[in-house]
């Protein structure tokens, strides 16, 4: 499962609700994350 950043576009590796696999906290502002099946877009260790 990935979760995506809506501002940004970029998809993360995780779910909503909880930390993506680079260490954003996805409760912090919870609107802008949404959870996805897309294809994980971020490059920073932990989600690659």
């Amino acid at each position: 499962m990935s979760v995506k950043h809506i501002p940004t576009g970029e998809a993360h590796k995780g779910q909503k609700g909880g930390q993506t696999g680079c260490g954003f906290d996805t409760r912090e502002n919870p609107s802008h994350w949404v959870n996805t099946d897309e294809r994980i877009t971020c490059d920073k260790n932990g989600c690659k």
